[in-house]
């Protein structure tokens, strides 16, 4: 079968068998090659619009537009928290260099009050400039986090506008092909419906008609009544 023939040509090749389809005796049903209606039916799936497979693709498409778009938060996410994690480090390892930068300082001096008085000063200090600096790090580190959130809400809501539009076209699209469809398939609906009414007529009674003319007849006509060449009239119920 031409794989390029329309949806109706397929409909009327469709018609086309079940019309010449053997009755099935003393039933209203009919005998039909199923291999070839199979063949119909594949070619009427093959025939279906384009744009069925593009929304499909469209589908596929916002599927993997919007699991790129999770991976790439996630990085930005986590390369914010690895940013994060070596500031902090880089700020307790400040404070430990501080504290032994102390320690050794009252070790040195341990022997005057004067010293130790310096050395918790510096220690103090230290605790102060530590404090800053992780509560810096921790402030930038909740910035890089806010900044990497907001660049994923853009381009989630950039994303969700393009694939909405995308599926709002190819829902139109789908729209159309299954209108087309549900018409066709009224059309077979209609097509088996009659021919099933007219598999009801052939299987009706069947009266003959040996009426004859007197005026058209004469008694040599009645003699050759017998013949079996005579034409018999008749009439379905």
């Amino acid at each position: 079968m031409n794989n390029n023939m329309s949806i109706d040509e397929i409909i009327e090749l469709m018609e086309e068998l079940l019309d010449n389809s053997s009755a099935v005796p003393f039933s209203s049903k009919k005998m039909i090659d199923c291999e070839q209606m199979r063949d119909y039916i594949d070619n009427l799936h093959l025939s279906l619009p384009p744009e069925l497979e593009k929304a499909k693709e469209t589908q596929r498409q916002r599927e993997n537009i919007i699991a790129e778009g999770n991976a790439e938060a996630e990085k930005i996410i986590k390369r914010a928290e690895n940013e994060a994690d070596k500031i902090v480090r880089k700020a307790e390892e400040g404070l430990e260099a501080a504290k032994n930068k102390a320690y050794e300082l009252v070790s040195e001096t341990e022997i005057t009050k004067n010293a130790e008085a310096r050395a918790a000063e510096i220690i103090k200090a230290a605790h102060n400039e530590a404090e800053v600096i992780l509560d810096d790090a921790k402030a930038e580190a909740d910035q890089i986090i806010t900044d990497a959130r907001e660049n994923d809400k853009r381009i989630r809501r950039a994303l969700a506008d393009s694939v909405n539009k995308a599926l709002s076209d190819a829902r139109e699209v789908l729209e159309t092909a299954q209108a087309n469809i549900s018409q066709s398939t009224d059309q077979v609906v209609s097509t088996m419906n009659a021919v099933e009414n007219l598999n009801r007529r052939i299987g009706g009674d069947v009266d003959y008609d040996d009426r004859r003319d007197d005026d058209d007849y004469d008694d040599d006509e009645d003699d050759r009544s017998d013949d079996p060449g005579r034409r018999r009239k008749f009439k379905f119920r």
